[in-house]
């Protein structure tokens, strides 16, 4: 597929020609981005229920990264499980079989993003083992952690940890999942924001909220939890957000907002613009496809 430059290489850079060309490339960029957005749900209800997350022992990777990594994370971990995406990335397949990822992998988002610096968010990544198949995944995990260092911020250089989440009460919700930029955005800036606010409004407002989230490539859509019981439990362990936020006291303002300028581009919530609009470019051959890259958004 021949990219923008190529097609107006040869023309003057103030041509009428190129400016057409520019505007017709332009506004595909527009319709692919807003389809892509609808897909991903950005016009869904999000109508919040009370269930129940199901609890168990749970092997993660312990991330300190914006909240959109967490996507990747999990393709970390379904990759030493050795689960493949085939085709469009809708059908995900173990040893041949078909294998769904809903209620398999799960992450778990530990900080209130107002309460802590943009990057320095936890999260923990991993597998919710149970039963006899759920064991066997959880020794094939760990025998990963042989081969890993333990050096680097990429989460195949973490190693699994192994902690146990209680069966608690929690709130619920279902919402679109494409895997891809508009998701990590709208989690950012609608899912959160809309736990947060039922929390605030159910007598939670105390405490950090945990978002627990577990997502089917196959039926493109995630089921979000919140727990509103046992809150404490769901740290494995680690520090409350309260006592990890004491380190970030001395924090700016720019910094408190997530608001980050570094060599990988602009980074707001959470969300690095400089990988979306790449990503966004690629899809209408306007860059390069950056083989090998290893970009966790």
């Amino acid at each position: 597929m021949m990219n923008y430059h190529e097609m107006t290489m040869n023309e003057p850079r103030d041509s009428p020609q190129r400016r057409k060309q520019f505007l017709v490339v332009s506004f595909i960029m527009v319709v692919i981005a807003l389809h892509a957005g609808l897909t991903a749900g950005l016009l869904a209800p999000l109508d919040i229920e009370t269930g129940t997350f199901p609890g168990g022992e749970f092997v993660y990777k312990l991330m300190v990264k914006d909240y959109a990594a967490s996507t990747g994370t999990l393709r970390t971990v379904a990759s030493d499980l050795g689960i493949v995406e085939e085709g469009s990335g809708n059908l995900i397949l173990s040893e041949g079989v078909e294998l769904d990822t809903a209620d398999l992998l799960y992450s778990m988002l530990l900080d209130d993003e107002r309460l802590i610096p943009g990057g320095q968010t936890r999260f923990a990544a991993g597998l919710l083992a149970r039963g006899r198949e759920g064991n066997k995944m959880k020794r094939q995990l760990l025998e990963v952690n042989g081969l890993i260092t333990g050096e680097g911020t990429h989460s195949k250089d973490i190693k699994y940890e192994v902690g146990k989440l209680p069966k608690a009460e929690a709130a619920v919700v279902q919402h679109p999942f494409t895997a891809g930029a508009w998701s990590a955005i709208l989690q950012s800036y609608k899912i959160l924001p809309k736990f947060k606010k039922y929390a605030d409004r159910h007598g939670q407002a105390g405490e950090s909220a945990i978002i627990i989230a577990t997502c089917s490539a196959k039926q493109q859509m995630c089921t979000y939890y919140m727990p509103l019981s046992k809150h404490d439990k769901f740290y494995m362990g680690h520090p409350t957000t309260a006592k990890y936020a004491e380190q970030f006291a001395g924090a700016g303002t720019l910094e408190r907002w997530g608001i980050v300028f570094d060599g990988g581009g602009f980074s707001l919530g959470g969300v690095n613009f400089g990988n979306v609009v790449r990503g966004l470019k690629r899809a209408v051959g306007l860059g390069g496809s950056r083989k090998g890259a290893s970009e966790e958004l």
